[in-house]
Order: C-alpha cells, then sequence, then structure tokens
C-alpha cells in the first residue's frame, strides 16, 4: 500500500549529503563559523539569482522581515498593513520591531485583498507588507500604486515564493523595498536547519542591513546600530548553495504535480482548488484546497495513507498573541471562512507518479462521500 507523505525532504537531500558534509569539514578544519567565505559566496549567489543587487543573509525568515522594518527605521508608533492570513512570523516581525500590524483581508487567490488596503492606511502607516502566500506573487503592481499614492515602503514577505514571477516576468522583489526569504527546511529552498534572507536594490538599505544582523556592526566591536545576533550558519550556506542550482528544476516539478491536480478536480463540485492570480508564474510551495466538511476529509484522507496540513487553521487576528489587538477575533469576508475550509495537499520534488496518481483517486473519493 503507497502512504503518501505531506513531504520528503530526504529525498532531494540524498544526493547532495555526501558533498556537502565534505566542504562543511573543510570549513571544519579552517575553524571559519561566522560570516565565512561560504556565506558570502552564498549571499551573491542568491542576489544574482533574485536579479537584485544585494542579499543579506540572517538566521530565519522572521529576522529577514525585522531587519527590513529596522533598516527603514519602522518602529514604535507606525503600523504596517499585512494580509490576515497569513503564517504569524509576518505580524510577529512587525511587532517585534516595535510596530502595529494592521490586518487586511485576503482576496479569492489567498493573497492580500488590494482593493481593501486604502481602507486601512492611516497617518502612522509606514509600509505595505505583501506576502506572495502559497508560491505566487501578490498584485505587486496594484499595491505600488497604492504605496505611492501614500507615500509608504512596499516589503515582500517572499517566504514561500522562491524564483516566482509575474506574467511580465518580475522577479520577486523587483517592486519593493525589499524582500524577506525564509530557508525552513520545508521551503521549496530550504536549509539543513533554519535561514533566512533579504534582497535589495538599495546600496543604503544593505549597508545598514548588514548591520543589524550583526549586532549593529561591520567592524569588530564597533557598533553603529542597534542591531542584534542573526547570522546564517556556514553548513546552511554550502547546502543551500548546492540546492540553489537545482531550484529552477524543483519548482518546475511542482508545476507539473499541481497541473495533474487542476485537471484531476476540475469537475469535482466538492472541491475548489486553487486559482493563479493574472498568469503569474507560481512555484506551488503548497496546493491548497477548499473543502466544506474539513474534519471528516482530512480523517478519511489520513484513513487512506495520505497526510494532509492546514495553512493556517487561525487567523492572525484571532490568535491569542493579538488578543490585544484593535481587529482581535473580528470577522473578515475571505480570511475567516478559508480558516475553516483550507486544506493542503502533498506537493514536493521526486513525488513519484505513483504517489500523484494516490492522492488524485483518494481526494476524488473521499470528498465525495
Amino acid at each position: 500500500m503507497t502512504n503518501v507523505p505531506f513531504n520528503d525532504l530526504s529525498r532531494i537531500h540524498k544526493p547532495i549529503l555526501e558533498e556537502s558534509l565534505r566542504d562543511f569539514k573543510k570549513v571544519v578544519l579552517k575553524s571559519g563559523f561566522v560570516l565565512n567565505d561560504e556565506i558570502k559566496d552564498f549571499e551573491n549567489e542568491y542576489a544574482s539569482y533574485s536579479g537584485q543587487n544585494y542579499a543579506v543573509s540572517c538566521a530565519n525568515g522572521t529576522d529577514a522581515l525585522e531587519i527590513i522594518l529596522r533598516s527603514l527605521n519602522i518602529g514604535k508608533n507606525d503600523e504596517v498593513i499585512i494580509p490576515n492570513n497569513s503564517f504569524i512570523a509576518t505580524a510577529i516581525a512587525v511587532s517585534k520591531a516595535g510596530a502595529t500590524p494592521i490586518f487586511v483581508d485576503n482576496d479569492e487567490f489567498y493573497l492580500i485583498d488590494t482593493t481593501k488596503i486604502e481602507n486601512a492606511i492611516t497617518s502612522k502607516s509606514k509600509a505595505i507588507i505583501a506576502v506572495n502566500l502559497y508560491g505566487q506573487m501578490a498584485d505587486l503592481i496594484e499595491i505600488n500604486k497604492i504605496a505611492k499614492k501614500n507615500k509608504l515602503h512596499v516589503i515582500e514577505d517572499a517566504a514561500q515564493s522562491h524564483g516566482a514571477k509575474n506574467k511580465k516576468n518580475i522577479n520577486v522583489g523587483d517592486l519593493s523595498t525589499a524582500a524577506a526569504y525564509s530557508f525552513y527546511p520545508g521551503k521549496n529552498l530550504g536549509a539543513w536547519g533554519d535561514g533566512g534572507m533579504v534582497t535589495t536594490n538599495s546600496k543604503s538599505l544593505y549597508s545598514k542591513m548588514l548591520k543589524i544582523r550583526n549586532y549593529g556592526s561591520t567592524k569588530k566591536y564597533v557598533h553603529d546600530e542597534m542591531g542584534f545576533n542573526s547570522r546564517l550558519q556556514p553548513i546552511q550556506g554550502i547546502v543551500l548553495s548546492k540546492k540553489l542550482k537545482k531550484l529552477n528544476s524543483w519548482n518546475d516539478e511542482r508545476r507539473f504535480i499541481a497541473e495533474q491536480y487542476n485537471n484531476a478536480f476540475a469537475d469535482n463540485k466538492k472541491i475548489q482548488i486553487p486559482e493563479t492570480f493574472d498568469e503569474n508564474l507560481h512555484v506551488w510551495h503548497l496546493y491548497v484546497i477548499q473543502v466544506s466538511n474539513r474534519n471528516a476529509f482530512m480523517d478519511d484522507l489520513e484513513k487512506n495513507n495520505v497526510q494532509s496540513i492546514i495553512h493556517y487553521p487561525i487567523p492572525i487576528n484571532q490568535q491569542k498573541a493579538y488578543k490585544a489587538h484593535k481587529l482581535f477575533n473580528n470577522k473578515f469576508e475571505k480570511s475567516t471562512p478559508y480558516a475553516k475550509r483550507i486544506v493542503s495537499l502533498p506537493i514536493f520534488p521526486e513525488m513519484t507518479k505513483k504517489e500523484i496518481n494516490k492522492v488524485i483517486d483518494v481526494v476524488n473519493k473521499v470528498s465525495k462521500k
């Protein structure tokens, strides 16, 4: 019987295992453990891959967002607009920087609803964080129009969108002040632990971010900024550099699987399949459907040896961490019901044809019960 995991990282790690460990051994023997050549090389490689002038690595994707916010001097008494359906890290980064996240509803593509942004803007607003959720770019063109009109920064939370583009072949980061990436293991480009990156085309912002991620310093024991410790470890730089070379082909595999799912579920009236915004080049970090009887549906998937997860079961504004927020527990038109209906199905590189067909067969069978 075929068991289909939600993800299986071992399949993409095995081919690079020996080479990565061999290169890390060289680092150990050199005793160069902090912001070494391997880190700098990977930063340059990622800047080139993303089409940006500069890249600054850090410990994780949450720190990447906070580093951007701090570099833009966004903090106490400021507000930052974010989508309500996202991982809570988007909001936490804003809060850690000292600012207040302002939640805006999502649209039918699970992206921030650009028609709702202007209603959330106040005299305290300083930035809009566009989350490229599940693997596709938000409507950065429209968001930039709004931001320019209201003199706001545009920041991309690109934690789930490594390699994504819009229909005009515009890269993540091209239409924002800076973009924040996560290298959490399950991401399209994931580390053997955790990691993050910021990309930007601004030289002055780059210089400031270098300091903030390293105790506010670029020269030992000289501290020009109130920074913190957020440095990518050498083993992660080595691994991510090797995996970056495979990222485009892995994203192609994800697109192929998503196409198989879309075709197979198109006529199933019990399932709402995900939509792609405006011909985006989606990288399908997650394949998220909607069903009305989610608990029973997921139980039946599990009984048939197909794993599934919810991204995300509680909207940010309903999380107890934000119980003091003025929008706590407010009901949003789309993000509130999404949280009760969405289910993520297995999608990952090296997924076999047998596994793909098993997911299709089981989903179609149990959804029609």
